[in-house]
């Protein structure tokens, strides 16, 4: 029984006599080299790990295109390139936190910004609002002086 088990898995696939089961397995399951290291060579993130972000920021499920995907992730090495110029600009041979958080500090206050423009938008709108209603009231007071005619003047 046990020649005919062998049999059946030496027919199966051929591999080599001292090969054990996890060996088996474990090559069945690495990776193809290749194509996908061929892609992901001028990416500076590994894209699995992007697109994993993208998704569980998104609220509804979205197919996302590969353009998409490198895009993101080509974005991310620019910004962490930028981050990196700007604390190599420092003098000390140690960086710390500190000097991270500098570097990064326009990126964190994109948001803050957007939200002081807001702020700024609906009170000029307020501004607005109040001098239409000066001028209204003025145009109320004043009388229209009659329109003169170029044979008037």
């Amino acid at each position: 029984m046990a020649s005919e088990i062998e049999v059946q898995v030496q027919a199966a696939a051929p591999v080599a006599q001292n090969a054990t089961v996890e060996n088996v397995v474990e090559a069945d399951l690495e990776p193809v080299e290749g194509a996908e290291d061929d892609e992901s060579e001028h990416l500076p993130f590994p894209n699995a790990r992007v697109v994993r972000i993208i998704r569980n920021n998104l609220k509804n499920d979205h197919q996302i295109k590969r353009d998409v995907k490198e895009s993101a992730n080509m974005l991310l090495g620019n910004i962490l390139s930028d981050i990196s110029m700007a604390m190599d600009a420092e003098p000390y041979h140690t960086l710390s936190i500190e000097h991270f958080n500098k570097a990064a500090r326009k990126f964190r206050e994109i948001s803050l910004n957007e939200k002081r423009i807001r702020r700024i938008k609906k009170v000029l709108e307020k501004q607005r609002a109040e001098l239409d209603e000066i001028v209204a009231e003025i145009d109320l007071e004043l009388p229209e002086a009659p329109a003169l005619t170029p044979g008037q003047m």
